[in-house]
């Protein structure tokens, strides 16, 4: 899409990325995503994007260094979402490959992402833009 902006995100961004979390599933206050949007950023290994239209925020995506002891460091995607309103636009495939630049600037080889299997839309985003399953998983969780 011509019209897409991407930035890096910034403090101010707190709100909109907030509503779009929920858009996303994962409700959050204004507060606890400053609050984590603060330490991300102040992370070199992290990298937040933005995409706006005609100064609207669209969609963001968080794209980090991962490493495993197992593996050699690979990109991935912590999170990706564009508005209700603009999917099917070019705008998340924007933000993957403003993310595989990063990626590949940080001398990183590999993205990955992670999908919850009820995301069926999402699974056929990501294979349509190249990505490949490689895995299934079960995540476990325990409260501390």
């Amino acid at each position: 899409m011509s019209n897409v902006i991407i930035r890096k995100a910034q403090l101010g961004d707190a709100e909109i990325l907030a509503e779009l979390s929920r858009q996303l599933g994962y409700p959050s206050t204004v507060a606890e995503v400053l609050e984590r949007l603060e330490a991300i950023l102040s992370q070199l290994d992290h990298h937040v994007l933005i995409a706006e239209i005609h100064g609207q925020v669209v969609g963001w995506v968080h794209i980090f260094t991962a490493y495993r002891v197992e593996s050699s460091p690979f990109a991935e995607i912590g999170g990706l979402v564009v508005d209700q309103n603009f999917r099917g636009k070019g705008i998340g495939l924007e933000l993957v490959i403003q993310s595989k630049q990063w990626a590949s600037d940080q001398g990183l080889g590999q993205i990955r992402v992670r999908s919850n299997v009820m995301r069926e839309a999402a699974h056929r985003f990501y294979q349509r833009i190249g990505f490949e399953q490689s895995k299934t998983s079960i995540v476990f969780s325990m409260q501390i």
